[in-house]
């Protein structure tokens, strides 16, 4: 048993993306962080019945969410679940509220802010930049495998959404996890002289030299994990929102409200 996020976007936008191939191994122990309106007994009970129900996930927030009795659960690559109070019962998937003619994505803007700090704060230049030809309309965090067809194919049409301002940063998650085979590739690419040019032949299938020096692949794929990327390609705008596994460029423009 584990948490299994639900992506879906406001727009009930269908993403389109490879699964990833094993699941986050947790090994480090994070401290309890708890929301002053949950309190010491609630978050007990829910922690000792995950605990006994899902012993590797790490839990990382726990706090009340709009709903009155639902408790917010947030665990290190699992993303966001809902449990009752007494522990017993959990809800996997995404909170919507239906507002009159709105429908708002509660769990996803909960987890924009915290994204959105996070991709802020990763080094430039670790990642892999295409960037927009002309004025910077827009920026998507891309976290990509080499070996997954839609990585693929949306790299296919990152000139286009270069050339429609969108600028494109990609990270590196190698689904099959750190290390593999995979991210062995994805260290070779990122250890070579012109990364840009490597990631491109590698997506063609070109072989790349293999090259080992010290890279940020490791770390962007647990930054990947904690922002709940189940697979790829996996996009985020530069205000925290996941619009996407596979968009074209028309989709990805209007996600981010660029025309």
């Amino acid at each position: 048993m584990k948490f299994h996020r639900l992506l879906l976007p406001s727009a009930l936008l269908v993403i389109s993306a490879c699964s990833q191939a094993e699941p986050p191994v947790n090994t480090a122990q994070t401290a309890n962080v708890m929301n002053s309106s949950v309190s010491a007994k609630e978050e007990d009970i829910i922690r000792s019945s995950l605990k006994m129900a899902i012993p590797d996930a790490e839990i990382t927030a726990i706090k009340e969410s709009p709903y009155k009795g639902l408790f917010e659960v947030k665990a290190k690559g699992y993303g966001t679940a809902y449990m009752s109070a007494d522990g017993r019962y959990m809800l996997q998937g995404e909170l919507i509220e239906i507002n009159g003619s709105k429908i708002i994505n509660v769990t996803e803007q909960g987890m924009a802010e915290e994204r959105k700090a996070a991709l802020a704060a990763a080094p430039l230049k670790d990642m892999i930049v295409f960037p927009a030809v002309g004025k910077t309309k827009g920026i998507a965090y891309v976290f990509t495998d080499i070996d997954c067809g839609y990585c693929r194919k949306i790299h296919n049409e990152v000139p286009t959404m270069n050339q429609m301002g969108i600028e494109i940063r990609y990270l590196a998650f190698p689904r099959a996890g750190y290390p593999s085979p995979t991210s062995k590739g994805m260290d070779s690419i990122w250890c070579n002289a012109n990364r840009n040019e490597a990631l491109t032949k590698a997506k063609l299938g070109v072989p790349i030299p293999s090259a080992s020096c010290a890279t940020p692949i490791k770390a962007q794929y647990e930054l990947g994990q904690t922002l709940g990327v189940r697979g790829t390609p996996a996009v985020f705008t530069e205000s925290g929102m996941q619009v996407g596994g596979y968009l074209s460029p028309k989709d990805l423009a209007a996600a981010m409200n660029i025309k």
